[in-house]
């Protein structure tokens, strides 16, 4: 992407994160309250939501390379790994930031549901290299770069199980537990019945010492084993022991 592109994209998003703001401010302004004002709410928004989108930009830019990086180490005693193959369909990718008018195509499409990875043509066997590679990281105990990888990967395909736990566990390593919270619960949704979520929650509950909480997230894992046909007799053990554990502290 050209630095003119990436100037209007800027100027284009700075406009949209100003109309968020000014609605924002608007909706949570009392106008007989007289330490409020109005102005100095939009611009608090603003500059919130900008640091916000300067953080992830950020975060997905330094993914992108740590995954990248990951992937490239790998490659050194395996060598399967095509690093020209993921090289080529990476470029062929990001070349479709072409102009502001395909960026913001683009944003609209994802917007109604269609994911980064589609919108950009990565293939698969790309982002399952990618995705080795940030596995790789946090295996390692790389987590501050492991959280960036799995956010980069959660970002272009939001619908992937393995990204949001990932990125679940890397957070919960650096003790981001609300972070963490979120990404299972995304990964939830993406795989409904999946009872390791509801564990993963429990444990973000527990370091939080809210143990109501915890208590729920280990119940809803428990009527998921049960009403799995494979019943891992161990692990139903290991939920009953921890129930009883969550009550008498709930």
């Amino acid at each position: 992407m050209t630095a003119n592109i990436t100037q209007e994209l800027d100027t284009l998003v700075t406009i949209e994160l100003s109309k968020v703001a000014s609605s924002l401010a608007e909706a949570v302004h009392v106008p007989t309250d007289p330490l409020q004002n109005l102005d100095l709410q939009t611009n608090n928004i603003q500059r919130e939501l900008s640091q916000c989108m300067r953080l992830a930009k950020t975060r997905i830019r330094d993914g992108f390379m740590f995954c990248i990086r990951a992937v490239q180490e790998l490659a050194k005693t395996d060598l399967s790994i095509n690093l020209q193959a993921l090289e080529q369909n990476v470029n062929r990718a990001f070349a479709r930031f072409d102009s502001v008018a395909s960026a913001k195509d683009m944003c609209s499409k994802v917007m109604e549901g269609t994911s980064w990875k589609e919108l950009l043509g990565l293939s698969s066997e790309s982002v399952d290299l990618l995705y080795r590679g940030a596995k790789d990281l946090f295996e390692k105990r790389h987590n501050p770069e492991a959280e960036a990888a799995f956010f980069f990967l959660s970002t272009i395909d939001y619908a992937q199980y393995a990204f949001w736990i990932g990125l679940g566990h890397a957070a919960f390593e650096l003790g981001n537990l609300n972070q963490a919270l979120n990404a299972y619960e995304m990964a939830d949704t993406c795989q409904p019945g999946s009872i390791w979520p509801h564990i993963y929650m429990a444990n973000c509950f527990e370091a939080l010492r809210d143990f109501e909480e915890s208590l729920i997230c280990l119940e809803a894992a428990l009527s998921e084993l049960l009403d799995s046909p494979d019943k891992d007799q161990s692990l139903l053990a290991e939920l009953k022991s921890r129930i009883m554990t969550a009550r008498s502290k709930a």
